[in-house]
């Protein structure tokens, strides 16, 4: 029996030479990957770090983009209101040029009418007593 217990201790004492043997082999493999493994893993924990930020960037944009096409529709309605008003100046421009016209012209009608004018004021005059 101790023969056997020898045995079985070499036996054991071997595999675990075994193992060492083939681990340490590959010991700079197994590093590498260690390393690149944590690598990647801060490199995941740094990006999700920044997806969490540009979805908090990506809410307040939609929220800002929300309110300024709120503005823009209240915009549009001034600019409607505008361009109404634009056009009745426009007409009334037009009007006014054609008066200015109109004015720089003599017209005899136009002047005998104010020396009629004129004159029934001057009889007025002289008809009253006071």
């Amino acid at each position: 029996m101790p023969i056997f217990s020898v045995l079985a201790f070499l036996a054991g004492a071997g595999l675990g030479y075994l193992f060492f043997y083939l681990r340490f082999q590959y010991r700079d493999v197994i590093n590498e990957l260690r390393q690149r493994l944590k690598e990647a893993n801060d490199q995941m924990q740094y990006l999700q770090e920044e997806l969490d930020e540009f979805q908090a960037q990506n809410n307040i944009l939609r929220d800002k983009a929300s309110e300024l096409f709120e503005k823009n529709d209240e915009l549009n309605d001034v600019v409607a209101e505008l361009s109404k008003y634009y056009v009745h100046i426009k007409r009334a421009a037009e009007k006014s040029s054609e008066l200015s016209k109109i004015l720089s012209e003599p017209d005899s009608e136009l002047e005998e009418k104010i020396d009629k004018w004129g004159k029934r004021e001057e009889k007025r005059e002289k008809n009253k007593f006071f």
